[in-house]
């Protein structure tokens, strides 16, 4: 392995070869097809020496590696793209350098290396090349190894090499590794580019230094040509034989048919977004937002609901959604949030777009395809579009021009379209994708509850606390796993300290520890004897359930627990806000665990998952309460959802019932509607708070602060307290979750004050 320093000539292997670093650099792999099988076989077979294995890199996922040099060639007669390079055999190798030729660096690595290395060839007329490795792998972790152990494989009979194997397996056992891929070794494309530069330029300087006349320079360009040239007169010889004999110009290749399956399913794809195009989107009422955490600010633009429909991708875009017939929307919401972005083009004339979505990750953005059931990462790539070059490139020919359209709507428009094949690991991923469940989970965080600690729920519902995603992983120790039990320390963990002592309104015990009441694990207690693990105070905080747009039998069980909430917490409904505290007196356990449970089970805004077609738009918090039947008798108004606490009291808005419902609760006499005392300048309208307490404290609930009309209602009402002596308290939005605090004086002893 060559470290990172200069490009250097390496006369054994005629060679300039772009240096690269195991522990820093990518190593990717290349596409093979059928025609380039023979010379990478006779290439590997080349190198299988006992005396040139070497300890594989950090990076590697293999257990050795065989270090080798490669030859990369550009090629502007690749008919797919031109900017495509060669991985071939160095020149000391027998044959041209087609007859060297190994394989095609995937698309993705283009962007890397295209442009620097035909710079490097064209202006030295020298071949360029770079190092890599072949993969090793034990024999033992191969199952054919167990299952030959008493002779010969018997499929070695009819093997044929093959871009997925190479060297046959009794090939293998001889050499005493599994042979694996083939990888390159490349900086990153600023390293590759200096890299060129400097060299180009020392070389530059070092000519200019000498007068004489230099012999014309020949190299990879001349001798491409000429092989090109010689094949060219070979395909014509062989095609017009196979014309003669057969009627057709040759045989179909593996990359043929590849391509003609892609682009076979693509076509249905271009009638389906027709229909999709003439539908109408679920999303309602678009606002934009800004959102830091850890200093990392990003504008994402929501619905009513709550649910992310995309993102403002800082500082200059672009606009990502999930759907992108909300654009239009999208674009006013974010005007209204102050971001100033123009409309790209005419957007209303660019409607041949798909139903896909851009995924920007690192310099380039990855083009999915909507698929109901699966998340943004999870949906198969249909192509990419690198920013820096302009070049969109395309999986299926027929997906080109609605892909074009999808980044022009993204204010792009593409300098190159090309069509290449998807590396490696995108092919997986695309597979993968294509037998995913076609169906949504609507649990989407693994649970694990105590046999003990379910009973507290009902039967029909009892099975979501003990369930994981369908694309989840597992807890990290289960009931009889051999793996040490998971430990939480509040004092080194702060995340846990942050979802223990807001739930329970104290500090952590540090010097208390037990069991957690609900999943067994260790934990620590805010509150004497109740001990709760941070992932279940984590659970209790974000739900195990999400609203998919289809409901179910989860749905009963969000139902249940909503009601159960109101019936043993709150006396009513609650707000969002209101679940991040426990209210239950925590005297008695098995009331705090049914609480905890009962949050376990309700769904929050940032979990939703919709399908690409969902039955329903994504229920909001109050669509949720009216679906539990908690607001039976509210009514909609300018002001908020008019409705009648549990105690019978008229409240203008929900957040006033949520007070409302509080001071019934835990049984802090209240008197609605007072009149505050006349006043000649600061009461004349006959001013009235929201309640009046037993001892003439009078409470109001601010929910309007941002209309100015009401605010400076609010600032007359604070004077007027002041002017006659009364206590007064307020009440925010913010203090829904520590309203145990708030009225902490009123509260009975020893309650969850």
């Amino acid at each position: 392995m060559s470290s990172r320093d200069t490009i250097q000539y390496a006369s054994d292997a005629g060679l300039l070869m772009i240096p690269g670093d195991p522990v820093k650099d990518f190593a990717p792999g290349f596409a093979v097809f059928d025609d380039s099988v023979p010379a990478l076989r006779v290439f590997v077979l080349g190198q299988l020496r006992k005396e040139g294995i070497r300890p594989a890199p950090h990076k590697a996922k293999c257990d050795a590696v065989i270090p080798i040099r490669v030859s990369l060639v550009p090629r502007p007669d690749n008919d797919y793209d031109t900017r495509a390079v060669s991985v071939a055999a160095p020149p000391g190798h027998d044959g041209s350098v087609l007859d060297r030729h190994m394989g095609y660096l995937y698309s993705s690595a283009l962007h890397v290396t295209s442009e620097s290395i035909r710079r490097l060839a064209e202006e030295t007329g020298t071949p360029v090349g770079c190092h890599g490795w072949i993969e090793l792998y034990d024999l033992e972790t191969d199952s054919r190894f167990h299952d030959d152990e008493d002779g010969e494989h018997e499929a070695d009979a009819d093997w044929e090499p093959s871009r997925h194997e190479l060297v046959s397996w009794a090939e293998q056992k001889a050499f005493g590794y599994a042979i694996g891929s083939v990888r390159v070794l490349l900086p990153e494309r600023q390293t590759v580019r200096a890299l060129v530069d400097a060299y180009l330029t020392g070389r530059q300087q070092a000519a200019d230094q000498h007068t004489e006349k230099k012999p014309a320079r020949t190299g990879v360009e001349l001798v491409l040509r000429r092989a090109l040239a010689e094949r060219l007169a070979i395909r014509l010889r062989t095609g017009l034989s196979h014309r003669a004999a057969g009627g057709t110009w040759g045989r179909e290749t593996e990359r043929d048919r590849e391509r003609q399956r892609r682009d076979a399913e693509a076509r249905p794809l271009l009638h389906a977004w027709e229909t999709y195009r003439s539908s109408a989107h679920g999303f309602r009422n678009l606002r934009a937002v800004t959102r830091s955490v850890y200093h990392h600010t990003r504008i994402l633009v929501l619905d009513e609901s709550g649910v992310e429909v995309g993102q403002y991708h800082q500082p200059n875009g672009p606009l990502t959604l999930v759907d992108e017939r909300v654009r239009a929307e999208a674009l006013d919401a974010l005007r209204a949030h102050g971001v100033d972005m123009d409309a790209p083009e005419h957007l209303a004339a660019l409607s041949g777009f798909p139903d896909a979505v851009v995924v920007v990750s690192g310099g380039t953005w990855s083009i999915r395809l909507s698929k109901p059931g699966m998340s943004r990462n999870r949906l198969p790539e249909a192509g990419w579009f690198d920013p820096d070059t302009g070049t969109l490139t395309v999986y299926a020919a027929p997906l080109a021009e609605p892909l074009t359209v999808l980044l022009r709507r993204h204010g792009v428009r593409p300098l190159l379209v090309t069509w290449g094949a998807p590396r490696e690991e995108v092919e997986r991923h695309n597979l993968r994708a294509a037998v995913a469940p076609t169906d949504i989970s609507p649990v989407s965080r693994s649970s694990r509850v105590t046999t003990a600690a379910q009973q507290l729920i009902p039967e029909p519902h009892r099975r979501w606390l003990d369930a994981k995603p369908d694309d989840g992983e597992a807890p990290a120790a289960k009931a009889g796993s051999l793996l040490p039990p998971l430990i939480d320390d509040a004092a080194e963990n702060p995340y846990y300290r942050r979802a223990l002592e807001p739930l329970f309104g104290a500090a952590v015990d540090l010097a208390q520890r037990g069991p957690c009441r609900l999943c067994g694990r260790s934990a620590q207690s805010a509150r004497p004897g109740l001990f709760y693990c941070h992932g279940c105070c984590a659970l209790a905080r974000n739900g195990v359930l999400r609203d998919t747009g289809e409901d179910g039998a989860w749905t009963e069980a969000i139902v249940y627990a909503l009601r159960r909430l109101a019936e043993i917490e709150f006396s009513g409904p609650p707000s969002l806000a209101q679940l991040d505290r426990l209210c239950v007196p925590f005297e008695d356990p098995g009331l705090v665990d049914e609480a905890m449970l009962c949050r376990f089970l309700v769904p929050r805004p940032g979990s939703v998952l919709l399908s690409a077609r969902p039955a329903r738009p994504a229920r909001t918090w109050t669509e949720w309460l009216g679906y539990a039947g908690l607001l039976a008798n509210g009514v909609r108004t300018s002001m908020g959802t008019a409705t009648t606490a549990t105690d019978g009291h008229l409240c203008r808005s929900l957040f006033e019932r949520h007070v409302d419902d509080f001071l019934h609760h835990w049984g802090v006499a209240h008197e609605p509607e007072p009149a505050y005392p006349r006043h000649p300048e600061l009461n004349t309208t006959g001013l009235r708070a929201d309640w009046r307490l037993a001892d003439g404290t009078f409470v109001e609930a601010l929910g309007l602060m941002t209309k100015e009309a009401y605010a400076a209602k609010v600032t007359r009402k604070r004077e007027l307290a002041r002017h006659h002596g009364l206590r007064l308290v307020t009440v925010t939005a913010e203090d829904l979750d520590r309203l145990p605090e708030v009225f902490a004086d009123w509260l009975p002893k020893g309650s969850a004050g």
